[in-house]
């Protein structure tokens, strides 16, 4: 690899608050909408820590002015209707947004028992109908439990291989319950009219026993040809996290 370029992005969470919350209903009609939806950063599915035998949605809030903004844990509810689950987390504000703070709040929200749910995939619908909406997916079969989330990204390379344009992303797992995705991993394919290509790495998490340690692997992908691109500056998307560079005279640069 040429000219490549390695960031490392670190991510810390703070969590305020955990509690626990929810009311479960059932039945073939979709709940209406929430007023105040929270906005979910992520959700997670395991038989812990509430009960074994019980399914919980571990559910992550991003609080905005985290003087003024709670959930508003006693109006959370749960709808299973077939193999699609809606949950309404709703926020109270007690004030206009006082800080510019943004901090986060978690609830954990019973889905049903877990020998309610064969084998099957199911979709959670967080806050459903709203500006706000989240969906997550989980899979049952084979007495195991497993759920979709975006991969970490640890770290991001871009470099030239001859004439191949490469990217090289460190994916961080968080204990042996966690895998790469393979199978999901999606690309865009090509670069869009604004120079931007985009790719898109799952994990599977299972639940149950994991160890703590945490792993590191790369996937790499070649994105394009550098007799095939323009001058000018082009955009990698991972997950979310941009990275620049740019093509003069098809020859790779990297502003460090």
């Amino acid at each position: 690899m040429k000219k490549s370029l390695f960031t490392l992005l670190v991510l810390s969470v703070a969590v305020l608050a955990v509690g626990f919350s929810g009311c479960l209903g059932s039945g073939d009609s979709v709940p209406d909408s929430v007023s105040s939806p929270a906005l979910i950063e992520s959700v997670r599915i395991s038989t812990l820590p509430v009960s074994e035998n019980n399914l919980t949605a571990h559910i992550a809030v991003q609080i905005l002015g985290t003087y003024s903004q709670s959930v508003d844990k006693e109006n959370t509810t749960v709808t299973v209707s077939g193999n699609k689950i809606y949950v309404n987390v709703p926020v109270v504000n007690s004030s206009a947004v006082n800080t510019r703070n943004i901090g986060y709040e978690s609830v954990d929200v019973v889905l049903g028992s877990k020998d309610q749910f064969k084998d099957g995939e199911y979709t959670i619908i967080v806050n459903h109908g709203t500006e706000k909406e989240f969906i997550s997916k989980f899979k049952v079969g084979d007495g195991q439990i497993s759920f979709g989330q975006l991969a970490n990204i640890g770290g991001i390379a871009i470099g030239n291989e001859g004439n191949d344009i490469k990217v090289d992303v460190i994916v961080t797992l968080g204990g042996s319950a966690e895998t790469i995705d393979k199978e999901n991993i999606t690309t865009s394919g090509n670069f869009d009219k604004d120079g931007k290509y985009e790719i898109y790495i799952p994990t599977q998490v299972k639940d149950g026993i994991t160890t703590l340690n945490i792993g590191f692997f790369t996937e790499s992908f070649v994105i394009g040809q550098l007799d095939q691109l323009e001058n000018g500056a082009y955009t990698v998307v991972i997950n979310g996290i941009e990275t620049v560079f740019e093509i003069e005279n098809h020859q790779l640069i990297m502003n460090e």
